[in-house]
């Protein structure tokens, strides 16, 4: 009796010692098909703008790695970057998948991406890994890093094209405060969250006081693209809370003489 347990145990200990080393070297299982299905699914939401499926295709602990810009981390974060990238005109992306990858129940694609705006006009053009994460049998977007197959370059108008100027006439006492705003709360949000936009985007700052004691800071939309969304608020709450963007809103504000600035819609001219 006890020599048949004996041999009992040890066939039952090679058999798990076998299945352990048959799982080691089990190999990927290529899955593009079905992250192609998936990717399909987040293509249509983009173009019916349609955040609440975007922000349910990602896990709860995604993370994204935008090209030029910081992390973001979390479902609502990375809802807000989608409400600002579709405010900032995108109307469509594409995916093309070279390779997906099954490793038990992550994923890992390889692909290429562009960005449209209205028009079918392409923006944007890069490549991309993404992992993806089985939840409930879905796939989810668990981490995404892209990045442009080439630097985007900074427009400049062409004649006719329409540009916007606004003048901030800055009280002589918030000038630090304009500054900071600027440099510190505005920028950094442009660049994460509004970086198409941003290139469109000019600063110029006085070299000297105005005669009524004001210093005139110029934004320059060179050129003004009419489906974009420029609004400073629109900016601020893509990176900030309401509470947050608000306050840096007010702080703004505060810094203008009579609170307001001054908008001039124009057109470049040809000569």
């Amino acid at each position: 009796m006890k020599k048949n347990v004996t041999v009992m145990f040890g066939i039952i200990g090679l058999y798990l010692f076998t299945l352990m080393i048959s799982s080691c070297n089990k190999g990927p299982v290529e899955i593009t098909d079905q992250i192609k299905d998936a990717n399909k699914v987040f293509m249509d939401a983009v173009s019916n703008a349609d955040t609440n499926t975007l922000i349910g295709l990602y896990t709860a602990d995604a993370k994204i790695f935008p090209a030029e810009g910081a992390i973001i981390d979390g479902q609502a974060a990375i809802g807000k970057f989608w409400v600002a990238t579709l405010g900032m005109g995108i109307k469509k992306v594409m995916f093309e998948t070279v390779i997906a990858q099954k490793f038990g129940d992550i994923a890992i694609e390889e692909g290429n991406y562009a960005l449209f705006v209205e028009g079918d006009h392409m923006v944007d053009q890069g490549k991309y890994i993404v992992n993806w994460k089985l939840e409930n049998g879905k796939w989810k977007v668990f981490r995404d890093i892209w990045n442009a197959n080439t630097p985007p370059p900074r427009t400049r108008a062409s004649a006719n094209d329409t540009v916007l100027v606004v003048m901030n006439f800055v009280k002589p006492d918030k000038v630090s405060q304009f500054e900071d705003f600027n440099k510190n709360y505005l920028l950094p949000a442009g660049i994460e969250f509004n970086a198409q936009v941003t290139q469109t985007v000019r600063m110029q700052k006085p070299v000297g006081q105005n005669k009524d004691g004001t210093y005139t800071y110029v934004y320059f939309m060179d050129p003004f693209v009419s489906s974009y969304n420029y609004g400073i608020l629109h900016t601020l709450r893509a990176k900030y809370s309401e509470e947050a963007s608000q306050k840096y809103m007010k702080m703004y504000i505060e810094c203008l003489k009579d609170g307001n600035s001054k908008p001039y819609l124009l057109i470049e001219t040809d000569w």
